[in-house]
């Protein structure tokens, strides 16, 4: 289901995965500044099960994810800089590295 356009981002939307932590995190920016923290369970060398463990709402509200919150996430390109992948919900991601420092907290 798509959000209605006023409560869309239109700032910067990060994502960081840890593959040492096997951890997951979406972040938005302007203007609500909304997270998304999850679990990924590898299934086989380009694909992973989602379990979103924790929503935060204005960086502050955090609220447990409910049971049905998982998906999948398809890598169908990676190198150093870039990564595309694709969700099971149709979602296409095209990121940049910029920072490889971050970690995703526990």
């Amino acid at each position: 289901m798509q959000r209605p356009k006023f409560l869309r981002p239109y700032g910067m939307i990060y994502q960081a995965i840890n593959t040492d932590t096997l951890r997951a995190q979406n972040m938005e920016t302007l203007p609500y500044f909304n997270q998304v923290t999850a679990n990924l369970v590898p299934l086989n060398s380009r694909k992973v099960a989602v379990r979103f463990d924790y929503f935060k709402i204005f960086s502050l509200i955090q609220i447990k994810a409910p049971g049905s919150g998982k998906g999948e996430l398809e890598i169908t390109y990676l190198d150093e800089d870039l990564r595309v992948s694709r969700g099971d919900k149709g979602n296409l991601f095209v990121l940049k590295m910029a920072d490889p420092l971050y970690r995703v907290p526990l």
